[in-house]
């Protein structure tokens, strides 16, 4: 069966918009996000950098379109049978991911693009991460590890945002452990357990 220009899987525009993200991945691994133009992503795209500014406007919002649809894409929340595998899962894909130079960029717009679009791209982004986060929680619970949900996502705040201030504010890298010994201390604090 030949599909007509209507039966096309995603269309006309998917296809360009899946050009365009796949163009400006692929640039990222080579070119630092400040470094890389409209025209480039374009050229590799094989579009028009018209047709670029009309669906993001600025280079800032295409470049957080593109590291959150890949960060999505790559940070997933498996079911590993307990909280503590669960949640070294978790925060082990997003510390392999932020120590990309994608990874990376993505923190850095996260925490200084302030356009229209990168501010609802971001919002959107965290919202959907905070909705992940609450499943592992909420596995948690039914479990019976903890008793309910309602600070899981004060916690995850802590264990990534420990993880984006580390790599931006303090320019640290990532242990090969910080997964383990970040879950470790959220979940067994830092006084030993007998404090009475």
């Amino acid at each position: 069966m030949t599909l007509t220009p209507k039966q096309r899987p995603g269309g006309r525009t998917a296809r360009t918009r899946a050009a365009v993200l796949d163009a400006a991945t692929a640039l990222l691994a080579e070119v630092p996000p400040g470094d890389l133009t409209v025209g480039q992503i374009a050229a590799r795209a094989g579009v028009n950098e018209t047709t670029i500014y009309r669906k993001w406007r600025t280079k800032e919002a295409l470049l957080t379109d593109v590291l959150m649809t890949l960060s999505g894409e790559r940070l997933v929340a498996p079911d590993t049978g307990s909280l503590r595998g669960d949640l070294v899962a978790v925060v082990g894909a997003v510390a392999e991911f932020l120590r990309t130079p994608g990874g990376y960029a993505l923190a850095y717009l996260g925490a200084t693009a302030e356009d229209e679009t990168a501010g609802a791209l971001r919002d959107g982004f965290w919202a959907d991460r905070f909705e992940r986060a609450r499943v592992v929680f909420d596995r948690a619970v039914e479990r019976g590890e903890i008793p309910d949900a309602r600070l899981g996502a004060l916690a995850y705040e802590a264990l990534i945002g420990t993880l984006h201030f580390r790599i931006l504010a303090r320019r640290r890298p990532l242990d090969a452990d910080i997964a383990e010994r970040l879950v470790d201390l959220v979940l067994d604090g830092v006084l030993p357990a007998d404090r009475g």
